[in-house]
């Protein structure tokens, strides 16, 4: 292959290539719609387009016409316009405009009646130029069902006159449906239209005259039947209010007003309102009125429709003064002392108001003004009395209110000489009830009796079948729940003043007529985040009209499996869990009576991800987990704090302790908080890698890995992140950068696409191949025209042929014919042998094939 094929075959291949690359960018950029109003110049013309832009084109061509742009103004000089040879492209030269004609002696347009005037060379013959009209098809039209009929016009501005024009009018688009409706008179200026449907018509009418055509387009809409408007409807709800103080608010609604369309506009006006008081209206549906004062308002409503149809109403507000009533005072019931006692606190708390006490006053009547005491606390509700004597003590309370209105009320106290008679216990009769009970029952000691008083009341259980649940011991009335089927023994014991005692029991006998189903109760349904380490669910409310004996709670099949029951709460009426996951998981819950009847209960328990799962970042330590301590762990996270210190205090807050299954390598989840506010867990990653990288000494341990435990990589919006490899997935024709990934930054990434990549692989794979055939046909090109030495040698001729006249008997020329050997060697000779001719045959001439006859050989010698 000579070198000039070389260069051809390797300017066919880079052309090749070249034409593959324009072509994948065309078919990249094929489906690109123009921006509106942009003509596409390569799109065919129309049939008309073409007549006007092939016939009459005029001879005006030649080489003084002017070049211009179509659609410049200003680009032909005056009488003349731009007309272009092709609609596909914008370039043309200029013509004389209609009623003029070209001087070419001058090169101007001058008016068609001065032509005669003037020679006109007859190498330029004059042609019509052909040139656009324009259209107008009136405005566009909108009708009302059930009007569909119309009809349309077209006109030609500045007509010519005597000039003939034919119209043509073309449906472009119309509603769907088979009917479109009814064109007549299609070929004349003006176009009925009938039976239209509702929807858009597009029509155009295009006008042809001699040697020029125009065209335009007029759209029909043809629009429902219009409705019959009602006026709206307003409405106050509630239309009279009544407030009383202190609230000082209230709503006026507005919105439940109708109209048949919609209502565009609401207008509240205030038409009386109290003096002094400032009403903020608004026109929305709702009005909200605040800081009311006593008095009557009234407002007025007004709303308009759609169609700016109004109407009215009206809404009443009443704002009445607040009522003070008088408070009730209450000094407490009457006292009985016995001395030694001379001591006691009478209580007046029990003194009411609707506003509020705002003082008290404690003073001795009158009648016992000889009687001595000591009074603490006269101005308080509680008044202490000591140093009472025998007799009887008359005390009056007097309470005023925030409106300073009282009131009285007194009080007696007896003081009575000492008695050493014990009390007398009665715990009231005996008792018999039936299961199921409905309320607990109560044990009365109040008919229990002393000569002075009974200061304390105990009751307590003695005998029964097991213990009840006993409420207010203390106190003379006890109630008693909690009962089985059995009897039961209470007794009651009373001490007096002087701490003399007496007892009373009663007994209660518990029946069961009949046994109803233990209620279970498995505490309802929870919702929880993460981390927590137990999780209880709380059986125990379950009830039973006797007692629940047992539980036993189960998982539902539909739960999640994770989590481990700890402690066999199972059977117990607590539930504790541990280890759970996010998800939802079900139990039910099964508790038994003593006579062996059951109820259920299910309960739904919802565990979510912590609300700061996004910010948790998790690190992976080269080390076993069976030798990592505590100690280990305290330092590791000092140092963690280090690594992210940044100019103000890190806190690195641990949130979960692990290991790899596999490895047994340590695993830990942490979160770190900057200052008073948590830090991203992104940027946690970003500046403990960067850290890392440059300061990883500071760390004890080898890290294997640090990332966020919820992958947060947007895979370049081209893919997805896998929530277990943490490496992007990515979409269909879209391949993962690896220059980034192995020296880059090296995170996981979908930035390439898979088109690109072929693309420019096969470019240059293409390019390359090229070029080393090219380097290949030219080396060896190369090697095929080796210069070559000239060569030394003469020819050495024999003795007998020096005299023949000068004749040449080796042939010139490149060409070797003979059999004669050249050595590239200076030192070798070659030798030629040639036989002769015998010498019965002879040429007449005395040569044979150019040597003389006799001659035996011919020998070349290189020098």
């Amino acid at each position: 292959m000579s070198r000039e094929e070389a260069v051809m075959s390797f300017s066919k291949v880079v052309w090749t290539v070249g034409f593959c690359a324009i072509f994948c960018v065309r078919q990249a950029f094929s489906n690109k719609t123009l921006p509106d109003g942009v003509q596409d110049w390569t799109s065919p013309l129309t049939s008309n387009e073409r007549f006007l832009s092939d016939e009459g084109w005029s001879n005006e061509t030649n080489s003084s016409s002017r070049s211009c742009e179509f659609g410049v103004i200003v680009d032909c000089p005056v009488n003349e316009e731009c007309v272009t040879k092709n609609a596909k492209r914008r370039s043309g030269i200029c013509v004389c405009v209609k009623g003029y004609t070209r001087d070419f002696a001058s090169n101007n347009c001058i008016p068609v009646e001065n032509n005669t005037k003037l020679s006109t060379p007859t190498s330029a013959p004059t042609t019509t130029t052909p040139y656009p009209l324009v259209v107008s098809a009136g405005e566009n039209r909108v009708l009302y069902l059930p009007e569909n009929e119309v009809i349309l016009s077209a006109y030609v501005f500045k007509e010519t006159k005597g000039t003939q024009y034919q119209y043509q009018w073309t449906l472009v688009s119309h509603p769907e449906g088979e009917e479109t409706g009814v064109m007549q008179d299609q070929n004349t200026s003006t176009l009925k239209l009938s039976k239209l449907r509702q929807g858009l018509y597009t029509f155009r009418v295009a006008v042809t005259g001699k040697h020029s055509y125009g065209g335009s387009t007029v759209n029909v809409t043809v629009m429902p039947p219009k409705r019959t408007n009602k006026p709206p409807v307003a409405v106050i709800q509630p239309n009279n209010v009544t407030v009383k103080l202190p609230s000082n608010e209230t709503v006026l609604d507005g919105s439940f007003s109708t109209d048949d369309d919609k209502i565009a506009h609401y207008h509240w006006d205030a038409v009386a309102i109290p003096i002094g008081y400032n009403a903020r209206l608004n026109d929305t549906p709702t009005l909200q009125l605040k800081d009311l004062i006593v008095g009557s308002y009234r407002f007025k409503l007004t709303v308009t429709d759609s169609d700016g149809v109004s109407n009215s109403t009206y809404g009443n507000v009443t704002v009445l003064k607040e009522v003070d009533y008088p408070p009730t005072a209450n000094a407490g019931t009457q006292i009985v002392i016995y001395m030694p006692n001379n001591e006691v606190t009478l209580n007046g708390n029990l003194s009411t108001d609707d506003k509020g006490i705002k003082a008290w006053e404690w003073t001795k009547n009158s009648d016992s003004s000889d009687q001595r005491v000591d009074m603490e606390g006269t101005t308080s509700p509680y008044l202490h009395l000591s140093n009472m004597e025998v007799g009887v003590y008359k005390f009056v309370l007097k309470v005023t209110d925030t409106a300073d209105q009282t009131s009285q009320a007194e009080v007696h106290v007896f003081v009575k000489p000492a008695s050493n008679n014990a009390p007398t216990a009665n715990a009231g009769p005996d008792i018999k009830v039936s299961l199921p009970l409905e309320k607990p029952i109560f044990l009365d000691g109040s008919s229990s009796t002393d000569d002075a008083a009974i200061v304390a009341w105990q009751w307590k259980q003695i005998t029964g079948p097991k213990p009840s649940k006993l409420e207010a011991e203390k106190t003379a009335i006890c109630r008693v729940s909690g009962l089985v089927p059995g009897r039961y023994i209470f007794q009651l014991n009373v001490t007096d003043a002087s701490n003399l005692t007496s007892t009373d029991n009663v007994t209660v006998t518990v029946v069961q007529n009949s046994n109803a189903a233990p209620k279970a109760n498995a505490g309802g349904d929870k919702t929880i985040y993460l981390p927590a380490d137990v999780i209880c669910l709380n059986g125990s409310g379950s009830t039973d009209e006797v007692e629940v004996v047992a539980w036993h709670w189960t998982r539902d099949p539909s739960s999640l499996a994770a989590g481990k029951i700890l402690e066999n709460s199972s059977y117990s009426s607590t539930l504790r869990l541990a280890d759970l996951i996010p998800g939802r998981y079900m139990f039910t819950l099964t508790v038994w009576d003593a006579q062996g009847a059951s109820g259920k209960d299910t309960t739904s328990l919802i565990v979510k991800p912590p609300r700061d799962l996004l910010d948790h970042v998790e690190l992976l330590l080269n080390v076993d987990v069976q030798t990592f301590t505590q100690e280990q762990l305290d330092t590791l996270l000092k140092q963690l704090e280090l690594l992210l210190h940044d100019g103000e205090p890190v806190t690195v807050t641990l949130v979960k302790l692990s290991y790899q299954q596999d490895t047994m390598r340590v695993r830990i989840v942490f979160v770190a908080e900057g200052g008073t506010t948590q830090m991203k867990g992104m940027a946690v990653v970003s500046r403990l890698k960067k850290r890392l990288h440059t300061h990883s000494a500071l760390l004890d341990w080898e890290v294997l890995r640090v990332d966020t435990l919820v992958c947060q990589n947007q895979c370049s919006a081209h893919g997805s992140c896998d929530v277990y490899t943490k490496r992007c997935v990515c979409e269909a024709f879209w391949m993962e950068d690896l220059f980034r990934s192995y020296l880059g930054d090296q995170e996981s990434n979908c930035d390439w696409s898979v088109l690109y990549v072929i693309i420019v692989s096969f470019l240059i794979v293409t390019v390359l191949s090229a070029s080393i055939w090219g380097l290949a046909c030219f080396c060896s090109q190369m090697k095929f025209q080796r210069p070559r030495k000239k060569n030394n040698y003469m020819l050495l001729r024999d003795a007998r042929d020096a005299d023949k006249d000068g004749v040449d008997l080796i042939p010139k020329g490149k060409t070797q014919t003979s059999s004669l050997m050249v050595s590239d060697s200076d030192s070798d000779t070659a030798f030629e042998m040639r036989p002769r001719p015998s010498v019965a045959v002879k040429p007449l001439n005395g040569l044979r094939n150019g040597v003389p006859n006799g001659d035996s050989a011919v020998r070349r010698i290189r020098t």
